[in-house]
């Protein structure tokens, strides 16, 4: 871990988002979707670099001084993005190269990989996937002897090779030697005018460098968010980690399905949730809590043996045993209700 250090490419625009807010900043389960991933690279680097570029004041506003950042002022390609980052990093260890829009990569996964990449003593390692339909992303090719070969991008790809099932998913890992040789000299693509990060690979093979692939078990896992339509699916999927997680620490949920709970909100054992009930921000619980149906918490701390329901409270504090509702807005700052 202490030779780890993680760079997450957040420069793009997501225009399929069709919004103003650059796309990792758009919320999932409470948080933007480049929180999620970061929070997964924490686990596993030494030191955090975002590659910033559309909404880049908004990014580092929201992030802070935690983190370091690079601005990728002209955006060509991931391969240009990751060449900004090369100054900031040390000549030893390895990169682990993230995309800031794929918030259900988990930190164990990452370990997966890096291990993966120490054990095999590649000069690059792929996190790939297997899909029933690929449309859309670049290919994994291999050889007779089923090793990766290249990488090729869904534009470029044949009709044969549009059946292949592998595909990339934009997290890689690199030994920094390599990344320091190579990446300099990554060709531009004549078609679309950028610089592929997946070009790397077969310059790197082309020079007897191993390249190594984890497949995951569970694509869904490393895909990324590209609109609204993906940023709900991977909400249902975050939520039921979520109420499921909550569940199994002594929380009853009388309906999952029509529960929503932003990542980070605490409930406490024995409390009772009933449907439509909704707890955002920086809510806690305690214990014995009766809350819905119907019920609306954000940012709002409640003592245990609480019951509210068909009720709205907003940063506030509620006692042991207080009683909201029904049909209740309790304002900011209320107290010891």
């Amino acid at each position: 871990m202490n030779h780890s250090h993680a760079v997450i490419l957040a420069a793009g625009e997501g225009t399929r988002m069709n919004s103003s807010l650059p796309k990792v900043l758009h919320l999932l389960c409470g948080k933007p979707l480049l929180w999620h991933i970061l929070e997964s690279a924490k686990v596993v680097t030494s030191e955090q670099l975002i590659i910033t570029g559309h909404g880049a004041e908004l990014v580092r506003e929201y992030f802070g001084e935690n983190f370091s950042y690079l601005l990728q002022e002209q955006r060509l390609g991931t391969g240009h993005a990751l060449q900004q980052a090369l100054p900031k990093l040390p000549d030893q260890g390895v990169a682990l190269v993230l995309c800031g829009d794929t918030p259900l990569l988990e930190s164990e996964i990452l370990e997966g990989l890096i291990a993966l990449h120490h054990r095999s003593g590649s000069s690059a390692t792929i996190l790939t996937a297997e899909m029933e339909n690929p449309s859309g992303y670049g290919r994994i090719l291999r050889n007779e002897e089923g090793n990766v070969k290249t990488i090729v991008e869904d534009l470029h790809l044949t009709p044969e090779q549009t059946q292949i099932k592998e595909i990339n998913t934009g997290t890689y890992c690199f030994d920094l030697q390599a990344l320091k040789r190579f990446l300099p000299v990554l060709p531009r693509n004549e078609v679309k005018g950028e610089y592929y990060l997946t070009d790397m690979i077969p310059l790197l093979i082309e020079s007897g460098l191993g390249v190594e692939a984890h497949l995951l078990n569970d694509a869904n896992s490393g895909l990324g968010i590209n609109d609204r339509v993906n940023l709900s699916w991977a909400a249902s999927r975050m939520r039921e980690k979520i109420n499921n997680r909550l569940m199994r620490q002594g929380v009853t949920m009388i309906d999952p399905a029509s529960t929503y709970i932003d990542i980070g909100v605490q409930v406490g054992r024995d409390t009772i949730i009933y449907p439509q009930t909704i707890l955002e921000g920086n809510t806690i619980v305690g214990e014995n809590c009766r809350l819905g149906p119907g019920a609306h918490l954000i940012n709002t701390h409640l003592g245990s043996g609480v019951v509210c329901h068909q009720a709205f409270i907003l940063d506030s504090v509620l006692h042991d045993e207080a009683v909201v509702g029904p049909y209740a807005y309790i304002r900011p700052q209320a107290k010891d209700l």
